[in-house]
């Protein structure tokens, strides 16, 4: 079997450099908090949220595939761009609007339910 990817050579001030480049960045490099402070990133999405529209988008896509729709067709229907619709499904949208997500349902001809859950099991607010 040959290998299909062989590591570049690089010679002994390269190496040198490219380590005092890791070594920079392992010192320097910023923490999540350090990056929002610094606007230079958005606020985190925790996981459970990211996969619960991740699934939503999912779902819209696959009703989608099944009624034989085209982004191009949903886009018409909802209002919405094909950028737009594209990067809910792929997930690559993690705050979709209320109104952004009621208007695909339309547009697909289904609806949309937004529930919560009481992890208590205690029905009660505090």
């Amino acid at each position: 079997m040959s290998k299909t990817h062989d590591k570049p050579a690089f010679s002994a001030e390269q190496r040198a450099a490219i380590e005092t480049i890791r070594e920079r960045s392992r010192r320097e490099r910023p923490g999540p908090d350090e990056l929002i402070d610094r606007a230079e990133l958005d606020e985190l999405v925790p996981q459970a949220q990211y996969l619960e529209v991740r699934a939503l988008g999912t779902r819209f896509r696959g009703i989608r595939e099944e009624k034989g729709l085209s982004l191009m067709d949903l886009s018409e229907r909802s209002g919405l761009t094909r950028a737009a619709i594209s990067r809910l499904e792929n997930g690559w949208n993690l705050n979709p609007t209320l109104e952004t997500l009621f208007r695909l349902a339309g547009a697909l001809g289904i609806g949309l339910t937004i529930a919560t859950d009481d992890p208590t099991g205690s029905g009660r607010r505090e």
